[in-house]
């Protein structure tokens, strides 16, 4: 309809039988002034936010639709038993989730109300069972005679959705009660997982409840259609910067015609792909199989809970129990390759030229204080020197070691901390100036008679001194520790050492 409509403009614009020159040249005019105020309706922002919203209820539906398989299976290794009690429990709790499910989707999808439009059809629904003794029909639906009457008799002038899962629940302290379940944690499990069924019924109704304002759509559908009915008009004359081609050709007119069609494509696509999923419960061929969902979840419960329940195959070896995991492929995808998950740095390769690797923990300002501090005299962070050349576990030789630079770096690290820190407090010190200004004017003064004294604190060992013998105290117990390092570190290293030439001799022994 869009190019049939474009074309009959074009023809009417370009036919030089139906308007003048004159009339073209205001036509232009116009169509100059519509290019330039169709950018005035935000198509983009209206039609973005319109999907995005449309795109997550749908989502949100079809994450709630309800599947009944998880508590299928809890239902049958919880509850426990082989006689047939316990059989009707196992298969009436699905069986009653599924009611209301059914319940549910009556009211909010048309098709499955067209399915059981009453009660009475639920009741029907399902195999019709052949009595050996007799030709008799018994019914075994969704809901049972004595279920639908129970429902009736709940006096609630509400939606009764809540009735069929607090049936199972009572099934469950009941069977807790029996001992058909183990214990309390198991019967919480199959609960919470009946719970979280019904709260996702619970936001299928909510959103067929409130859904979005009808009004919202109908803005969108008309700002869409609004903005490709002035694009009639307003791409069809072929203008370059206001003034017609200084060569004209007959191709020109096809751009605008082509580039009108392709947005109104995928625009009107986007809008009509939002229009369809509006209400994905409904008889659309695009709509949730509501139906066949309910048919599914009564089967496949049912089948878990009770055809297959203890029904467990006897354990036995595998065929990768003596030989590598690598299962076979069929001729046509043998030959496909592969993209294995590797990390994206697993094959990058560190160059290094020294032969060995020293590791140690890091060093913050925190435990530069604590190797300072005079309550630590040895430190505590510990080495660890690894070689590069011979891995799993051996190590360089101790001469290698000592010609490490690692300790020099650390020693200058740690001097230059120290120095850090002493001009610190040297600077934050405040200076008292002492003169006589009964003998000398302050014009006098002579510098010879300046005194500067610094505040004095008290160390840590319990005595006053000036800040600048406080830090070199405190240089002089780093140097000590530094030399106890020194001398304590080469001697754990010798004693590695010897353990080393002893495993290499014990494995040239046994090798």
């Amino acid at each position: 309809m869009f190019i049939i409509a474009f074309g009959s403009v074009s023809l009417i614009y370009r036919s030089n039988l139906i308007i003048g020159a004159k009339t073209r040249k205001i036509w232009d005019n116009f169509a100059a002034l519509f290019d330039q105020m169709m950018e005035f309706i935000p198509l983009t922002f209206m039609l973005g936010f319109f999907v995005t919203i449309i795109v997550r209820r749908w989502n949100d539906i079809f994450a709630n639709l309800g599947w009944v398989d998880n508590t299928a299976i809890t239902v049958s290794n919880y509850i426990r038993g082989t006689d047939e009690q316990t059989r009707m429990i196992r298969r009436n709790v699905i069986r009653y989730m599924v009611l209301t499910q059914v319940l549910v989707f009556r009211d909010i999808s048309l098709q499955v109300r067209r399915r059981f439009p009453t009660l009475d059809s639920i009741v029907a629904a399902g195999t019709v069972l052949l009595n050996i003794h007799s030709i008799n029909r018994t019914p075994s639906g969704f809901m049972l005679e004595h279920e639908r009457e129970a429902l009736c008799n709940v006096a609630c002038k509400y939606s009764k959705y809540f009735v069929p899962i607090q049936w199972s629940t009572g099934l469950l302290v009941q069977a807790r009660a029996d001992g058909k379940i183990a214990a309390d944690l198991l019967m919480n499990e199959i609960g919470k997982n009946i719970i979280e069924f019904r709260k996702g019924l619970a936001l299928l109704s909510n959103y067929d409840w409130v859904p979005i304002p009808l009004a919202y759509p109908q803005v969108v559908f008309l700002a869409v259609r609004s903005y490709f009915f002035m694009a009639l008009i307003a791409r069809q004359s072929v203008l370059l910067d206001g003034k017609d081609p200084e060569q004209p050709s007959i191709l020109y007119p096809v751009v605008p015609f082509v580039m009108s069609v392709l947005q109104f494509i995928f625009v009107v696509g986007w809008m009509k792909v939002a229009e369809s999923m509006i209400n994905p419960l409904g008889e659309d061929d695009d709509d949730f199989e509501c139906n066949f969902l309910l048919d599914r979840n009564l089967a496949i419960g049912l089948t878990i809970v009770d055809d297959c329940y203890n029904r467990i195959p006897s354990v036995e070896k595998d065929v990768f129990w003596c030989s590598d995991v690598e299962p076979l492929y069929s001729v046509d995808t043998a030959m496909i390759p592969k993209n294995p998950q590797v990390g994206s740095a697993a094959n990058y390769d560190v160059k290094t030229d020294e032969e060995e690797v020293m590791m140690m923990p890091h060093m913050d300002d925190v435990d530069m204080f604590d190797f300072e501090s005079t309550n630590h005299l040895i430190p505590r962070k510990t080495f660890s020197v690894i070689s590069i050349q011979r891995p799993f576990g051996s190590r360089a030789s101790l001469a290698s070691r000592k010609r490490s630079m690692m300790f020099d770096q650390l020693r200058g690290r740690m001097a230059k901390k120290q120095n850090r820190n002493n001009m610190f407090q040297n600077s934050a010190s405040q200076a008292t100036l002492h003169y006589n200004f009964d003998s000398q004017a302050p014009s006098e003064i002579n510098l010879s008679t300046l005194e500067m004294t610094t505040p004095k604190r008290k160390t840590s060992i319990g005595k006053l001194g000036s800040t600048s013998e406080l830090g070199n105290f405190y240089l002089n117990v780093a140097e000590e520790q530094h030399k106890l390092s020194a001398e304590v570190l080469p001697i754990v290293l010798e004693e590695d050492e010897e353990k080393t030439k002893m495993l290499d001799k014990d494995k040239n022994k046994f090798g």
